[in-house]
């Protein structure tokens, strides 16, 4: 008998009295697949954890981001010791980013996501013996395999090889069921992690399938059947199998009633809404939210402060890190996603041409008009038809099926420039650099990067460090460098002893 539901839904009890019947003084069975459906908001959905959000790491290692040019001094009430250490940490992709203790890194990716699987689990495991209709049991098995196969996603790509470079390489242990037996698993494949995946989704696939039309996707912040497709052609766009990632993508776009924002024609800016927000079910083109801002900007919102130069004696404050030269630079003349995707400082110097602190390396969401992130009340992440767009295009180009590429590329541009500036007449190789190009731009800082380099080659990657707007130290990730397959943490290797720790890269002074 299955002896974690107790752990997992304790907070619930107090609001879902007949959610589980006591058996023992240490065990509870779950009753109704409506309770199944409420706990599964509560420990297997990202944005109902508690803890750090586990998008937040992967912002730190890509080369979408950069350390401001600006001279100022460090906002010591904001920027600890310990966190500052940390974020150099992480910024030089140094072997011992999860040893450091009491600061941004308490718990790692590895904990959340192996705790939102264990909740999944509990849902799948009770599902079959409790009371409830088909489509209140199916509707909880659709939402328990879309989370796991996304969630197994995410872990096999911070931790194993990318399966278009190694596919026999170790990836993370596959835990099924959320059974305390056989606590201690090795590590799977990086292959039998993705069969599983496709496993998990295609399970929620068909259990969405069974449901009627109109709960197949609601907009009530859960998964469903097109984030579960959309997925479908982001998993297969990884494993170099272009005609499902196109088949996939396309069912995203053709069956259903999403729809692309025109940047040509957003309301207005204002002081009080400067920044349209496309991390909302509000918007047209949002599948799923997820993540909180709070979580996922307080990593790296960190700041310095730098003298007013309209009013002396006064000072601003700025963030610590920015978008990267390399990604503003790649956006070219008539691209409306420079002003409207990346938060810009709203200070400009004495030459009202250079904005102080430059573009911040986050942005799409709710911001306040300080231009500040609006904490607590608004998401982070979503899943977007954009994307859809993108894989469809990426898939066929290597598919050489180089009209459809341009089609889908040409549809979405014809959205982001001005009008009579798009221009897609790349073929071949060219064709293809050119859709990975406007995939970075489009999806930037919305935890796509460090994947997609990975599957392109895990390319060599400079970051420099700053002092006082003074490059201080250059650290370099290495072409194919072993950091491309993060280090296990140690306490996850104490606790499993099966483990096999991954190749460590090596210390970068």
């Amino acid at each position: 008998m299955k002896k974690l539901l107790i752990i997992l839904c304790a907070g619930l009890l107090a609001a879902c009295s007949d959610f589980l019947e006591p058996k023992s003084q240490s065990e509870y069975i779950p009753r109704e697949a409506a309770a199944l459906n409420e706990m599964l908001l509560g420990n297997a959905y990202i944005q109902a954890a508690g803890g750090d959000e586990v998008m937040n790491l992967l912002l730190m290692f890509d080369d979408d981001i950069m350390c401001s040019d600006s001279a100022g001094a460090i906002n010591t009430m904001v920027m600890t010791g310990d966190n500052f250490l940390l974020l150099e940490k992480l910024y030089a992709w140094q072997p011992d980013i999860f040893i450091q203790e009491g600061s941004l890194m308490y718990q790692s990716p590895w904990d959340w996501f192996y705790s939102y699987i264990l909740g999944a689990n509990a849902a799948l495991d009770y599902i079959d013996g409790v009371s409830g209709t088909d489509d209140e049991k199916n509707i909880v098995k659709a939402q328990a395999f879309a989370l796991r196969g996304y969630y197994y996603f995410q872990l096999v790509n911070m931790w194993g090889a990318p399966y278009n470079y190694d596919k026999k390489a170790l990836g993370v242990p596959l835990k099924v069921t959320s059974a305390l037996e056989a606590k201690e698993l090795p590590r799977n494949t990086v292959e039998e992690v993705y069969t599983q995946i496709l496993a998990d989704l295609n399970e929620a696939e068909k259990s969405y399938e069974k449901l009627p039309k109109e709960q197949q996707y609601r907009k009530d912040y859960r998964t469903s059947l097109p984030m579960v497709q959309l997925l479908k052609s982001r998993v297969y766009l990884y494993m170099e199998d272009w005609k499902n990632a196109a088949i996939y993508a396309q069912k995203v776009i053709d069956d259903w009633d999403f729809m692309l924002i025109d940047l040509n024609s957003l309301p207005q800016k204002t002081t009080a809404q400067p920044y349209y927000n496309f991390i909302s079910q509000d918007c047209s083109e949002v599948i799923w939210v997820f993540g909180k801002i709070d979580k996922f900007v307080n990593l790296v919102k960190q700041e310095m402060i730098f003298p007013d130069p309209y009013k002396p004696g006064q000072n601003l404050e700025t963030n610590f890190f920015n978008a990267s030269s390399g990604l503003l630079d790649a956006f070219k003349a008539g691209d409306l996603r420079k002003e409207n995707y990346i938060v810009r400082s709203p200070y400009t110097d004495s030459k009202d041409n250079q904005h102080l602190g430059g573009y911040a390396p986050y942005g799409k969401f709710a911001v306040n008009y300080a231009h500040e992130p609006i904490s607590n009340t608004n998401f982070a992440h979503a899943f977007r038809l954009a994307e859809a767009y993108l894989n469809l295009a990426e898939a066929a180009a290597l598919d050489k099926d180089e009209k459809t590429a341009k089609q889908a590329l040409e549809t979405l541009l014809e959205k982001r420039f001005v009008p009579g500036t798009v221009s897609v007449t790349e073929t071949g190789n060219a064709l293809i650099e050119r859709v990975r190009l406007e995939r970075r731009l489009e999806l930037c800082f919305e935890g796509h990067r460090w994947f997609d380099l990975r599957r392109y080659g895990m390319p060599s990657i400079t970051h420099e460090w700053k002092s006082n707007g003074q490059v201080i130290k250059r650290y370099t990730l290495k072409e194919k460098d072993p950091f491309y397959t993060w280090p296990i943490p140690q306490d996850v290797m104490e606790e499993n002893r099966k483990l096999v720790q991954n190749p460590l890269p090596e210390v970068r002074n």
